[in-house]
């Protein structure tokens, strides 16, 4: 009897866990109008990040607090403060993955990868997906502007 109750409220409630269809079609709608290339300009290319994960901005820095790379100018309270509250909180939860604050102005996200912290600022969370493909993203660019002034000096390595 239980079965067939639940069976006949399952049926008429509906299946609510479809894909929400217009969402994922504005979503490629939205991303086919933008042609994500990426410039020798290591700035362009972190507005380019920017724009294509839909973030206000972003902040790299090595654990101590030392900014690495910054979409903006931000000041160096900010790193030091987002690396201490990461560090803080993998201390006390050392199995988190990445710290999400809601703020009045939007989100404030820390994301660690690759012995860096990932600062990010948004208009709305981003899934622990989406900061480490930014993550990810970044680091690539990182190593790829280092190369080139290497080359650039005339360095081998």
């Amino acid at each position: 009897m239980g079965k067939g109750f639940l069976k006949l409220f399952s049926g008429k409630k509906g299946d609510d866990t479809s894909k929400p269809v217009s969402q994922v079609e504005f979503l490629r709608d939205f991303l086919s109008k933008h042609n994500y290339v990426f410039s020798n300009d290591f700035q362009k290319n972190l507005e380019i990040l920017k724009r294509k994960h839909l973030v206000d901005s972003f902040v790299v820095t090595n654990f101590d607090g030392s900014i690495v790379i910054a979409s903006e100018d931000t000041s160096q309270s900010e790193a030091i403060m987002g690396t201490a509250m990461l560090s803080y909180i993998k201390s006390e939860l050392s199995d988190s993955e990445a710290v999400l604050i809601k703020r009045s102005d939007g989100w404030f996200m820390l994301f660690a990868l690759d012995k860096k912290v990932f600062i990010v600022r948004a208009g709305s969370e981003l899934a622990s997906i989406e900061l480490k493909a930014l993550a990810l993203e970044l680091s690539i660019l990182l190593e790829e502007n280092k190369a080139a002034l290497k080359k650039e000096k005339g360095i081998i390595g």
